[in-house]
């Protein structure tokens, strides 16, 4: 499997694809497995929530990112304890949705000619998207057991990219992925047919849709990244949660 392992700096500077890039962060969803009140974009970790906590790393990884946050549940809530500027998309239909309509409502909210998406459940390092190439479509990945067993895997073939995504796979999808280029107009060309149905499926099913009608997304697992699924209370004290 290719990686791509480069010198960590506090901004990135791989190519004008990191000067022209929308990121969007997914944290529409309920998340009642959490067992909380609060959306898991609220868990409070040290001083900052964990949606600020993500803003702060990706604000500090790329040169002015177009940060997009796309809430549903208590988004009024969300968007109060806020104090940044940061472009805020809501999914008022998230109850009856998943995550590939807020992937969508973020995609049509911006015209940045690169698009990077994020799981809003995600407590994650500069590392994680600083050892990356950003010339071209990629996911990450976890062959480190980072993530759950039950979490989403990917096959990979010999040249390094995604075959498919699944439940069952070893190698785990760390539920990030880069748009650009020939990936990113396909993806436009599905949303451009999306329906009821589409708007139910979930991130890894609409990476799917895009290998299918012939995207490419490369499989980095950086060196120096640390990053942890918030699943359910118990994640709070795993011994990697520090960062």
């Amino acid at each position: 499997m290719q990686r791509f392992i480069t010198p960590i700096t506090t901004k990135i500077n791989v190519s004008n694809n990191t000067k022209d890039i929308a990121v969007a962060i997914l944290s529409a969803g309920i998340g009642d497995r959490i067992k909380s009140y609060e959306p898991r974009s609220m868990i409070k970790i040290g001083d900052k929530t964990l949606i600020e906590h993500q803003i702060s790393v990706i604000s500090s990884c790329f040169n002015g990112p177009e940060i997009i946050a796309v809430l549903g549940y208590h988004a009024t809530k969300i968007i109060k304890k806020l104090n940044t500027h940061i472009r805020v998309v809501e999914n008022q239909l998230y109850r009856d949705t998943n995550c590939a309509e807020s992937i969508r409502l973020a995609f049509h909210n911006t015209i940045k000619n690169n698009f990077l998406f994020i799981h809003g459940d995600l407590y994650f390092n500069m590392g994680t998207l600083s050892d990356l190439d950003y010339n071209k479509s990629f996911i990450v990945i976890d062959s480190k057991n980072r993530f759950h067993e039950k979490e989403v895997g990917v096959t990979i073939n010999n040249t390094g990219t995604a075959e498919i995504l699944s439940y069952g796979l070893p190698t785990k999808w760390c539920q990030i992925a880069f748009f650009t280029g020939k990936e990113l107009k396909i993806l436009k060309n599905i949303f451009y047919k999306f329906n009821a149905i589409n708007k139910k499926l979930l991130s890894f099913e609409l990476l799917n849709e895009v290998i299918m009608m012939g995207g490419t997304f490369k499989c980095y697992e950086p060196s120096n990244m640390s990053i942890l699924e918030i699943d359910c209370i118990k994640d709070l004290n795993n011994e990697n949660f520090n960062m």
